[in-house]
């Protein structure tokens, strides 16, 4: 019986033998699959595994465990549960109808077929093959494998399933980008340079050095711009003026050749310019021709017409940018306007009634600016404090608008301004006291500005700033009146003096004769009292001397004051306390041009040395308790008529009180003929 057994054991053990030279005559497999209960499946080929294969890197990418392998050898004790695999040699020996213990998840894939050996096996309710754990002499008790469910099996493939695509797709973006660069390369390679200046037109112009490199990618409109947060914000709305602006510069680029070579200062300078079209209604201005052709450089969108007008660098930059005598700007003021800072030097908005709104406050990053000037528009609300950042500012102009509110201290910042002027603004409280450190001012004045506290300036102005060559004050309405402060003389340096409809009252002190270089003397509608001072007959660079409308008494034109001033172009001293007579030395003021005695109480004759007044064009006597007849030498003189305010109507300049008058082209007294009868 034993050798039966033996002889048993041997006849497996060739049918074993058997297996393996059919395996070898297959295609001698190296590499067989040690599974479940270490029963070893031989793989048809040596590269089943290979790790390079698509099959091995499923296992990997799906977080299945790779079967390992070991030396080409069957084990000459048959083991339960061995299969038979379909279509590669005879069925391996299986003493019991146990099943191997796990699977293999690629059998499908790789041509693999599993047959079960009992009916058993094909009843399983999952369709899946279970290991069942036996019991051996030798290693004892082996472990069931888990089974691998449905389930699983799907979750897997659905893991592969997205990994190839998601690999079809990079590939795809990266084939497609490489050829957008490619073709945009080429087109940029391909474009002509630009044309020469014609016609007096400057075409668009780019330096080599900006242009991009040909294998550089195209960067976006958007990108390029980078738009502050305030125009993005703006931009939500699709009819502002800042989106009609990027849709204008969007579509002339996308037609454009050349507009790659364009820098990012100049496709914001055009970005700017078009948002303060679209911002203004351009389309409404009585002069726009030019402006918004793509083709023409911006400097000359303005140039075409006199106004208005625009100044541009060698380079193109824009450095003055100036609106005035009405153009109908109709609407406010874009914050875009500081995208020009880079540039911009001079910027003037002046007579355009329909301009309004408040004076954005990104004004305050045009450092560049040196002159800026608002005048005569409907602008109102408060002056921004960031004007006190314009610190290369020179001159600073606001007039006849709406603005209300205090003036910003800041204003004391700007340390290089030379010309300040407020003018028919309803600003109020006082002057800021630190406007007085900006030692290099030579011209300041505030006008007509009658809820500004002016008067408590003054005697700080002349305390301070010496340099001055021009102070205007005027328009105080209400308060205590004030006089001239003595301390006006330190001020040697004014050329010009402004102090009328100021409610000064008091004599005018002699230092003004102190002011030497004086050209321009204005101190009407005051109530100055006394007498012209006598020290007044030194100052002979006066050219202008209006007085009206003060309470000012004696003989000035009998003394030795005004006649000596031969250098007077114009005399206004009508509607004051003044008596006497015209001396004959008026003849001497060879450069009278206008002569104004309506509403005094002079009296006498008119001296025969008026016809020397070759240069005079306006006379006007109304009123005064003069007598006698024109003198000779003024017939055929024509006079310019004259505006009376106080009496309404048009007047030549002859007297009509005590003396026969005509009204014509020439003067009553030289013949009877031209006189009306009495």
């Amino acid at each position: 019986m034993n050798n039966n057994k033996t002889q048993g054991h041997h006849g497996s053990g060739q049918q074993q033998q058997q297996a393996v030279n059919s395996f070898d005559a297959l295609g001698k497999p190296e590499r067989e699959v040690v599974i479940g209960n270490q029963h070893l499946i031989p793989f048809p080929d040596r590269t089943a595994l290979d790790v390079s294969s698509p099959l091995t890197l499923r296992y990997v990418i799906c977080g299945i465990p790779i079967p390992t392998l070991s030396a080409p050898a069957i084990s000459q004790d048959s083991r339960p549960g061995a299969y038979s695999v379909a279509g590669i040699g005879p069925m391996l020996p299986h003493p019991t109808n146990r099943p191997l213990a796990g699977r293999i998840p690629d059998v499908e894939e790789s041509g693999l077929e599993l047959v079960p050996t009992s009916q058993q096996d094909r009843d399983r309710d999952d369709g899946l093959i279970h290991a069942d754990p036996i019991d051996d002499s030798e290693n004892g008790k082996i472990p069931t494998a888990e089974p691998i469910t449905t389930r699983a099996r799907r979750l897997w493939k659905k893991k592969l399933f997205l990994f190839l695509s998601l690999e079809t797709m990079v590939a795809q973006v990266i084939v497609l980008i490489v050829l957008v660069a490619f073709l945009l390369s080429r087109k940029s390679s391909n474009q002509t340079q630009p044309s020469k200046q014609q016609n007096g037109v400057i075409p668009i112009q780019e330096h080599p050095a900006t242009m991009p490199s040909i294998t550089q990618a195209p960067i976006s409109l958007w990108e390029r711009l980078s738009l502050p947060e305030y125009t993005i914000r703006a931009m939500e709305n699709p009819r502002s003026p800042q989106t009609k602006a990027y849709q204008w510069l969007s579509n002339n680029i996308n037609k454009s050749n050349n507009t790659q070579h364009l820098p990012v200062w100049r496709l914001k300078q055009r970005f700017a310019l078009a948002t303060f079209y679209y911002s203004t209604r351009g389309d409404h201005w009585v002069k726009n021709q030019g402006w918004l052709d793509w083709d023409t450089n911006e400097c000359n969108w303005a140039q075409i017409h006199p106004v208005p007008k625009t100044r541009c660098g060698e380079n193109g930059q824009l450095l003055s940018f100036k609106f005035g005598s009405a153009n109908n700007l109709d609407g406010t003021i874009p914050p875009e306007i500081s995208l020009l800072s880079e540039s911009m030097e001079k910027l003037s908005l002046s007579r355009n009634f329909q301009l309004k709104g408040n004076i954005p406050t990104e004004v305050g990053l045009l450092t560049r600016l040196t002159i800026l000037t608002f005048s005569i528009t409907h602008l109102s609300g408060t002056l921004p404090t960031e004007l006190g950042q314009l610190l290369s500012l020179d001159e600073l102009m606001i007039s006849g608008s709406e603005f209300v509110g205090t003036l910003p201290t800041e204003l004391g910042n700007l340390s290089n301004l030379t010309a300040l002027g407020i003018q028919w603004a309803d600003f109020s409280g006082s002057i800021p006291s630190e406007i007085l450190g900006l030692s290099n001012l030579q011209t300041m004045f505030f006008f007509e500005c009658p809820l500004l506290d002016t008067a408590s300036f003054l005697p700080q102005v002349v305390g301070n700033l010496h340099n001055l060559e021009l102070l205007g004050l005027s328009g105080r309405k209400t308060g205590e009146f004030t006089s001239i402060p003595s301390e006006i003389g330190k001020l040697t340096n004014l050329a010009t003096l402004i102090l009328k409809d100021f409610q000064l009252n008091g004599p005018l002190p002699s230092e003004l004769a102190m002011l030497t270089n004086l050209n321009y003397l204005d101190l009407q509608r005051n109530s100055i009292t006394g007498t012209l001072p006598q020290e007044l007959s030194k100052m002979s660079q006066l050219g202008i001397l209006l007085m009206s409308s003060n309470q000012l008494e004696g003989r000035p034109l009998e003394q030795d004051v005004l006649p000596q001033l031969t250098q007077l172009q114009w005399l206004h001293i009508d509607h004051n306390l003044f008596s006497g007579s015209i001396a004959t030395e008026i003849g001497l003021m060879s450069s009278l041009e206008k002569l104004e005695l309506q509403n005094t109480n002079l009296s006498g004759t008119l001296p025969t040395e008026l016809h020397l007044l070759e240069n005079l064009t306006s006379l006007v006597l109304m009123n005064a308790s003069l007598s006698g007849s024109t003198p000779d030498g003024l017939c055929g003189v024509i006079l310019s008529p004259h505006e009376m305010k106080f009496f309404g109507g048009k007047s030549y300049a002859v007297p009509t009180t005590n003396l026969s008058a005509c009204y014509g082209t020439s003067l009553c007294g030289c013949t009877c003929e031209n006189c009306p009868k009495a």
